[in-house]
This record gives C-alpha cells, structure tokens and sequence, in this order.
C-alpha cells in the first residue's frame, strides 16, 4: 500500500514536471519570436558576388540589385581596361542558381547605351563561375563609363555596377603598383618592424589624434599607426575597392576585421582603410591615409557590467535613444540595432544583417544605416533602416524600411518599406538629415529635395514641403522642426509632431533671413532691404542689423542689435553663434570687416538617465561605453533575439519624385570614405571636396572638380594670343576684356559692354551666352582649388575688391599665368604670392564646364 502511495505521489511530480517543461517551452517559444506560424528569422541572402579583374589583379566585389537603380546618381567603383579593352569576372554563386549573363556598356549617366552583348564564354566550377570578355572600339580612351553586369538570379534578375575607364595603354593608370603598395602599407602595420620602411609616408604631425585607435590617420603617430600594444592579428582577409582613378592619382579602400586578444578574452573588429595615393616614375606618395576601427558587439563577450555597456574601441558618436523616464533605451552598434530594459533586465537584438549564424561579405556589406525613431517605456522601439538591404524580404532593393519592435511578443515586423531609385549612399544622406516619427503613425523623411510623410497605416506619400532641399532650409536638433524660405520676406516653420504650419514675416522694407537652429531654438536675421549690397560677380551681400533667437513657443530669448554694426555671416555651434561682422563706410557706402562677435546660450544641455562616453585605459587607449541609469544584474539578464513577424500582401510606398535638375543641379560631394555632402552651390561643394579630401560629380555623374590630378603646367595659349591682340585693352573695363576673351575663346561674340551697363551680372552673361555650360560661382573657393579648371583649359575669371577682374589661364608647380586687363599683359606670378592676392580680395571665382563632359 505505501509502494503504491509513493508511486503515486512520483507520478504526479513526473507529471506536474512534464507539465512545467511544456509551459516553459512554449512561453519561450512565444517570448522569442519562435511561433513558426506568427513570425520567423530573417531569409538568408541568396544573390551572388561579381568581382572584376583586369590585368589579373581582383578587385571591386559588387553587390547586386534587384530594383531600378537611377545610373545617373550612382557613384560606385571604377576598374580600368588597358589597350585591348579586356575584363575578367568572378561570381561566387554562394550554391544560388544564375543563368542569362550579359553585360551592358552605358554612358556614365545611364542615359545612353553603348553595348549590350551576352556572356558566354565562362566556367563554372564549385559555385564560382569565371569568364572575361571585351568592350567593343565603341568607347573614348580616358572617358568613363557605367558597366552592368545582368543576371537572372533564384529572386529575379540582378544588376552589378562599376565605373570602367579605357587608359587606351597598359598602364591601367598604374592600379598594380598602387594596389600592391596599399596592400603592403596595410600588412605592415601589424609588424613594427616591417612598418619602419613605411614611416616615411607619414605626417606625423599635431594634427594627429594619437589617444584612440577608432580613428588613425596619416598624421598620426607611427606607434598609433602600427597598433600600440595591441595583441592584434587580421582576422579576415582585406576587400579591395578602387573608389577613384585618375592619371596621376588613385584612391582606394581596403575593408576587413582584426581579432584582438586580452587575456583570454578575444574581440573581433571591423576595419577599414582609405588611402589617395599619387604615382611616380621615382616613387610613390601617400596623399592621405585613414584607419576607422570599431568593435563588433557580442553581449556574451564580457560587454555587459554592472551599469555599462561596453562598445570597445569605437568611434564615439553611438546612437541612442531612450524612452522618457530612461528605464528602457536602444542603440546602433557597427550597423545593428539593440534595445536594453532595464526595469525587465532585457537585451534584445533587434535587427542587423549579419550575425553568427549570416557572416559573409553578402551579409556584411555596409550600404545601410539603422535610425532609432522612437522608444517608449515597455521598451518598444520604431526604427529605420535605410539604403541597401542585404538580405531579407527587399534582398537587393534600396529604399527604407520602418520596423516597429514589440517587446510584449519579442517580435520585429515591418510597417513600411518606402522605394527609391536613388544610390544607397544618397538616400542614407538624407535620411541621416531628416527620418522622424511623431506621436503617430507618420514617418517624415528628406527625399532627394522635398520632405515627405510617408503614413505608415494605409501606405502612402506625400510632399510636405516641396523643393525644400533647392532652397534654403534648417532642422532643428531633434528633427522635429522644420524652417525654410522661397524668398526673403516671410520664413516658414513647421511641428513634425503637430504638422502645424506658421510663417514669420519681414515687415515693410526689410528682409528676412534664416539662419539655423541652436538646439530646438529658431535663429534668423532682419536686414533693411536698402542695406543689401552686390558684389562685382553678382552675389548679394545681407547686412543683417538684428539677430533674433525665438523657442518652439515663438517667444523671443534673444533679440542682437547692436548700434551702427551690422552681420554678414553666422556659425552657430552647439550652443554658440559666432558673428561676422561689418561697418558701413560712409565715403564709398560700402562695407568694411570689423571684430567678429558671438553670442553664447546659458542654458545647459540636457543629459539622458543613460549616456555614452569614452574613457581611457591602457592598452587599449579610448573605449566607448554606455553608462546605464541603473545597475545590470548581470546573472540574470536575458538576451533575446526576435523574429519578424509575417504578414500578406505588400507594404511598399512609391513617392513621386520628378526633381528638374537642369533648373537647379545639386553638387554631391564624395571624399574618401564616401559621400560627404549633397549641395546647391558649387562654391560650398569643391570647399568640402578640397578639405575631405575628395570629388564633386553633378546630376549627371560627371565630375564637376578633383582632388589634385593637375599635369606640371598648363596654359590656355589661345587666350594668350588673344589678349595680345585686343584693341585698347588698358583703357577698357576689365570685366569687360575677362567676359570677352571667355566668349571669344568659347566662339560666342557679345555686346559684353552693353550688357554690363545694362544690368546684366557676370554670372547672367556667361549663362545666356555659354548655353551649353553650366556656370560655377566658386566664392571663397582657394586658388589651388580652381586651377583644376585651368588644367582642363577652361579658364578662370577673378574679381578683386576694387572692381577689377583678372583672368588665370595657366600655371606651374611655382607659378599662375596671370591676365590682367588693367597692364595688358599676360605674366607669370608666384604661386604664393597669387594665393595672397585672390586671398585678401576674398577668393571671388567664376568658371564653367562643359556639359558634354
């Protein structure tokens, strides 16, 4: 009887057990995302990698496309063919399926096709098929051109990009030399004592930040640049880009990941390298070299603390947002997004491509970037990721996805996937300006130009704002204000969380003038109309008498009057304007530069419960954490990783986007690292292009200004003959004598003269008379920057603050060739010296290219 008793009793807690174990199984599945029937992981990707060859030397791996690409606005890499216009492919099918291979050859707008031929001669063996083939005598030597490598894939037909330059010789303009040479620079840095051959390429200098490892550049240290102490080893083998090419110049991108040890502790990197280097017959010059290196986060990694975080060595701009009470924050990390809930001791792992499970160049490739819209307390995250999608429902799409995280269910699903034609690194630009998520259900987002609300329930656009972007415009910090103007007399605002509109106008007589946010508080200048002034090129000279700061709310924090000056210019910086200013000259009723001034906000930032910082130890210099509100039980932290949730049907949005480039180009500006800035005026676009140090290219990808790249001399002879030749060229005006030898040497024949006395500016008569160009105010542009333009024999007008105008039609490594009207004669000037002059006359250039460029 007791045996029976006790084998009742064991029965009943084997059962109670059994029944534990089921329930614990299935709230687990529930919890994270694992309800096959609710919601599944992430599709592996499936299209294959191209990568180009040439002269045998591998490099560019593309990743394909799967929607319409806009050619025109795609940068890309770029491969050379030498004489015999041969290339030779690699596709690594990965086990996926391809068939129909062709090739495409198109003008570098994508507007005009030149080739169109199939591609059949290739093998095939243990998924990677190898082949070459040749561009037919259709193309221009030392012209470049967009090469599209099509394919059907198992999700459809794919497109692969690449610039392709004919260098009409074998020279392939030097890539294997500087290919090896960046390789071997890269390889030797692992070995201090391989290195030291290197170290004359350095410029160690100041300017070189040598207390972090997240960023290493050429005037960094030589023990910065050869790791410190650093128990580093590659961990990975390096991708090698060609981002631009040019006859005396290359740049050039070398990704892969580095493993560094501490202890027993292993951490795995992501790192990448950029380098420009010019080619010579005697040796090779590092023009610039830049090292970024940031952690690949693994929360099983002794990342986690007691109340932080750890990002490792990072760069420390991080991103994270937290709901308002802070107990529930996320934050991006090399491309992923993760949310912490402190007050439910939850780490979750919300979305990235690449992962344990997915780690290939597929998954990792880093057209993308992840934006934190919105968090709220039970630590349900809105987030957006725009550009390229690696893989997953839109694998090979650009456009940007919205994704709500709902922490109840551990489930990611998407609410919106907006379209786009545009480049990946285009449309994160904008993204990046603007992406924000109200209280409701509408994104608003900067695309191309306009801003749109994109609604997020029933899957529609529309234009907020239009033209915005070819105008003048400011956001505030947060991005939940917008301000802009189409004309000087009102400014508009608008709440992205209310979607009120206001305007805010001049009174009578005055203009006025938006000049930026500081924080969420509005700034912007009054100017008397009679007070504008204009320079001899045509650009309008704002003397603004009063600066105002108004907040949110439209009351006034700061009204700037002073009596009898007057500002020009504004640069505001965190939580300071810096003023430049000028005085009215009674006897010439011009203006004169006076001390700048600045105004400074007393008002302190505000500061998270939880926040990023960097801190210092030894070995490993600066590391970035985020320090949370409260401790971390470590023991018990849960770290989950969510499915995303299935749905039927589409989510797709497709905003109409019809931007009229002719009537108002944009200048993109890409440096090393990729795309810098997108601009509408020139001068601003080739100021950052010469800093980056990088490219200008237009609407229709062709360049507009190049880094370096200049021949040892140039001089545009026939404006010489010219000048030597010109009737009473002393005695005439010199604007005139500049305008007319320009028109002359283009074969167009003006009244100059009569134009000028008429009204016409310089700008309006370069543009009605040279149709065919597109005209380039470079104000404030250096004189190195725009002798680009006289290298390509195009010349270049100068206005000096006097009213005279000059012509530079030539140069050496020592000298400009200088045309000055007032003397007659065309002369040779010191280099430094021409610098100093243009300098102290305020850098006021105008040139002009070609549109069949």
């Amino acid at each position: 009887m007791r045996e029976t008793s006790i084998r009742l009793r064991l029965i009943k807690i084997a059962y109670f057990i059994l029944v534990l174990l089921i329930g614990i199984l299935v709230a687990s599945k529930l919890t994270n995302g694992e309800n096959t029937e609710m919601s599944a992981p992430m599709s592996d990707a499936s299209l294959p990698v191209v990568t180009l060859s040439t002269d045998k030397i591998l490099v560019n791996p593309l990743k394909g496309y799967t929607s319409e690409i806009d050619i025109g606005h795609l940068r890309g890499d770029i491969i050379p063919v030498g004489a015999g216009r041969s290339l030779g492919y690699r596709i690594d099918t990965f086990g996926s399926k391809v068939s129909d291979l062709q090739f495409e050859l198109r003008s570098i707008d994508g507007k005009s096709l030149v080739e169109n031929t199939p591609l059949t001669d290739y093998k095939e063996s243990d998924n990677v098929i190898e082949g070459s083939f040749q561009l037919k005598d259709l193309i221009s030597g030392q012209k470049e051109y967009m090469l599209v490598i099509i394919m059907d894939t198992d999700i459809g037909k794919a497109r692969y990009y690449s610039r392709v330059v004919w260098t009409e010789d074998d020279s392939l303009y030097h890539l294997k030399d500087e290919v090896e040479f960046v390789r071997a620079f890269s390889d030797a840095t692992f070995s201090k004592s391989e290195a030291q051959e290197y170290s004359r390429y350095l410029e160690s200098n100041s300017e070189g930040d040598n207390t972090t490892f997240s960023r290493v550049n050429i005037h960094s240290s030589f023990n910065q640049v050869t790791w410190g102490d650093l128990n580093v080893s590659r961990y990975s083998e390096p991708e090698v880009y060609v981002t631009d090419l040019h006859g005396q110049t290359g740049s050039y991108e070398l990704k892969y990941r580095v493993m560094v040890k501490e202890g027993t502790i292993s951490r795995i990197y992501n790192v990448t390298e950029d380098f420009r280097v010019r080619y010579t017959t005697d040796r090779m010059y590092l023009l610039n070299y830049e090292r970024r290196m940031n952690y690949v986060f693994d929360s099983g990694s002794y990342a986690v603390g007691t109340n932080t975080i750890g990002l490792s060595i990072s760069e420390p701009d991080v991103q994270l947002l937290e709901s308002s009470s802070g107990s529930a924050f996320a934050f991006v990390s090399e491309r992923r997004l993760y949310m912490f809930n402190n007050s439910e001791n939850k780490l979750a792992y919300l979305f990235g491509f690449y992962d344990t499970a997915h780690d290939d160049i597929r998954t990792r490739w880093d057209g993308h970037s992840v934006k934190i819209l919105k968090v709220d307390e039970a630590g349900n995250v809105r987030f957006a990721v725009a550009g390229y999608m690696n893989r997953g429902l839109h694998e090979g799409n650009v456009g940007v996805a919205v994704y709500d995280y709902d922490a109840s269910i551990n489930a990611v699903e998407e609410v919106a996937f907006v379209e786009s034609t545009q480049s990946e690194e285009i449309l994160m630009h904008y993204v990046d300006t603007l992406a924000y998520c109200g209280s409701g259900d509408v994104l608003y987002a900067m695309l191309d130009q306009d801003i749109y609300a994109v609604d997020l329930l029933d899957h529609s656009a529309s234009s907020v704002v239009d033209d915005i972007g070819a105008g003048q415009y400011k956001i505030s910090e947060s991005e939940s204000t917008i301000a802009w103007q189409s004309d000087l007399k009102k400014l508009s605002l608008m709440s992205l969380n209310s979607r009120t509109a206001s305007d805010i106008e001049a009174e009578d007589g005055d203009y006025i003038i938006l000049l930026g946010f500081m924080g969420e508080d509005l700034v912007y200048g009054l100017c008397h109309s009679a007070d504008v002034r204009t320079d001899r090129i045509g650009n309008p000279i704002y003397a603004m008498y009063t600066i105002r700061i108004e907040d949110t709310d439209g009351n006034t924090l700061e009204n700037y009057h002073p009596e009898g000056i007057y500002v020009t210019g504004v640069n505001i910086v965190d939580n300071q304007i810096r003023l430049s200013r000028v005085v009215r000259d009674e006897e010439s009723d011009n203006y004169i530069s006076t001390y700048d001034d600045q105004i400074t906000s007393t008002l302190k930032a505000e500061e998270g419960s939880n926040t990023v910082s960097q801190v210092s130890v030894d070995v490993f210099e600066k590391i970035v954490q985020i320090t949370t509100k409260s401790d971390i039980k470590q023991k018990q932290l849960r770290v989950l990783t969510p499915n995303q949730t299935l749905f039927e049907g589409s989510r797709n949005v497709a905003p109409d986007m019809d931007r009229d480039a002719a009537k108002k180009p944009f200048y993109y500006v890409y440096g090393l690292g990729g795309i810098e800035g997108i601009y509408t005026n020139p001068a601003d676009a080739v100021s950052l292009a010469n800093t980056a140090p990088g490219v200008v290219v237009g609407d229709d990808n062709r360049y507009v200004w190049v880094k370096g790249n200049l021949l040892r001399s140039n001089q545009i002879m026939s404006i010489t003959r010219s000048a030597e030749s010109y009737e009473d060229i002393t005695t005439t005006d010199s604007t005139v004598v500049c305008l007319d030898l320009i028109l002359r040497f283009e074969g167009v024949n003006r009244n100059v003269e009569a134009l000028l006395s008429g009204g016409s500016s310089v700008v309006d008569i370069l543009k009605d008379s040279l149709t065919e160009a597109q005209i380039l105010e470079l104000d404030g542009c250096p004189l190195s920057s725009v002798l680009y333009y006289v290298n390509q024999d195009i010349p270049v007008l100068a206005m000096l603050n006097d009213g005279r105008a000059m012509l530079v039609i030539g140069f050496n490594d020592l000298n400009t060739v200088l045309m000055d009207p007032q003397t007659g004669q065309v002369y040779k000037y010191g280099m430094n010296d021409s610098d100093k002059l243009f300098q102290e006359n305020g850098n006021h250039f105008i040139t002009y290219i070609k549109s069949q460029w």
